[in-house]
């Protein structure tokens, strides 16, 4: 008894675990899960971070510069004081005082560098800006390649289906057949040609299920799930046709897609860059601050071994007058750096109205395949069911009922890839007008 109960128990628990390993899901989930869990998002992350790092930093040269510097000394005695003689008293004009301290606080303050820093930080902004666009646009490619294994999935998850209908009928017939064999109304051979059916229908079968293993093993690694989950997709939305027109469309794809947002953003950025290389051509200007606390301190005659505090205050004007002429090939990279991004947004527009016009044929095409999958079914469903009364009433070959029933299994298998296809065809569209993958 208590064996029987382990081994009950045993087996709730293997039960339990494959329910847990099987997971129905969502494409909407999916695109959730792979943003999620996606190693290149959180790079383009890691990159926005980056360039906020360098505004602080060109933030932080626009600062004052703070310094202290202190020092010890010990002179040598060897040098004799020289003294002159003072009214009543004799004056040392160097007196020896062998213990040095220099203490000094410095304090710089930039006024003016021909807008380098502040020019720099603009562009910076907009290197931000271009790339939280880029982010963008890294998950919308994720959500397409999503898109793509999930829709696979899909169809090979339903062919699979399919051939276990198509299958089971199969057995049906070869059934019948060797009971009509056994009546001497069929040939043996007929039995053989319908179980040689059979076995390629269960050759196909093991095909697709090698298949979706290797798709879920690849899906499960996107989603960041344990590749023992075994997951199921849900059917494609209805495509609803598209009623705007190409121009609307290639229009809404040049304000909304991510790249032309980050193309634009980069040349903002560009323009910056190339103002804060010109300021190459100006000179800086600094307020400088010094404090003192020295003993003996230089300035004060006549020296003494005690601490004195005096300070200076000063503008420091510096001027590279060479880099009037060496700061030309630098202004002369940085405009080049612009007319590239400028050439690189139209090339992106003319891409873009391609693309579009492609996507919007393929879906014209993808809708037009499933109306045709619907009519073939309806054929091959009709042509079955009159070569199937035909054979019952021995007027038609086997081998005629057999390819009846592989064509009924292809036009089924035909609507259900056109559906995904189509389902894809829409996605993909959405993706080159700029609208958010759901």
């Amino acid at each position: 008894m208590k064996k029987l109960i382990l081994t009950a128990f045993a087996i709730s628990l293997l039960l339990s675990a494959g329910a847990q390993n099987t997971r129905q899901l969502s494409l909407a989930e999916a695109f959730q899960l792979a943003t999620d869990h996606s190693l290149q998002l959180q790079m383009d992350s890691l990159k926005i971070d980056a360039i906020g790092y360098k505004k602080q930093q060109t933030k932080n040269a626009m600062l004052p510069v703070l310094g202290v510097t202190s020092s010890y000394t010990r002179i040598s005695n060897n040098i004799e004081p020289f003294s002159v003689p003072f009214m009543t008293q004799e004056f040392v004009l160097n007196p020896q005082i062998l213990n040095q301290y220099n203490n000094r606080f410095t304090v710089q303050q930039p006024v003016f560098s021909g807008l380098k820093n502040w020019n720099g930080m603009k562009s910076l902004e907009q290197q931000q800006l271009a790339a939280g666009e880029d982010m963008l646009k890294s998950k919308a490619d994720v959500k397409w390649t999503v898109a793509q294994w999930y829709y696979q999935l899909y169809k090979l998850q339903q062919t699979a289906l399919l051939l276990d209908s198509t299958i089971a009928q199969t057995q049906v017939r070869i059934d019948d057949l060797i009971r009509f064999r056994n009546q001497g109304i069929v040939l043996n051979n007929d039995v053989m040609r319908a179980q040689l059916q059979k076995t390629n229908l269960l050759v196909e079968k093991a095909n697709v299920v090698s298949n979706v293993e290797a798709v879920n093993y690849y899906l499960c690694v996107m989603l960041g799930l344990d590749t023992q989950t075994q997951l199921t997709a849900a059917a494609p939305a209805v495509v609803q046709p598209e009623t705007d027109e190409l121009s609307l469309l290639i229009g809404h794809a040049n304000t909304e897609r991510p790249e032309i947002k980050s193309q634009y953003f980069k040349t903002t950025a560009s323009k910056y860059m190339v103002k804060a290389s010109k300021a190459a051509y100006m000179p800086t200007v600094s307020l400088v601050g010094n404090g003192v606390y020295n003993n003996p301190n230089q300035r004060i005659f006549p020296q003494e071994a005690k601490f004195k505090a005096t300070w200076d205050v000063g503008v420091s004007f510096n001027w590279n007058i060479m880099q009037l002429y060496t700061a030309r090939a630098v202004v002369a990279e940085a405009k080049n750096q612009y007319a590239q991004i400028q050439l690189g947004t139209e090339l992106l527009k003319e891409n873009i109205e391609m693309e579009v016009n492609a996507n919007v044929e393929a879906l014209k095409v993808a809708r037009l395949k499933i109306d045709l999958a619907q009519q073939a079914i309806e054929q091959a469903t009709e042509n079955r069911r009159i070569l199937n009364n035909r054979f019952e009433a021995q007027v038609a070959l086997l081998t005629d009922v057999l390819e009846a029933d592989r064509l009924l299994l292809e036009a089924r298998t035909n609507l259900l890839n056109a559906q995904a296809d189509a389902a894809l065809a829409q996605l993909k569209l959405m993706k080159s007008i700029g609208e958010e993958q759901e």
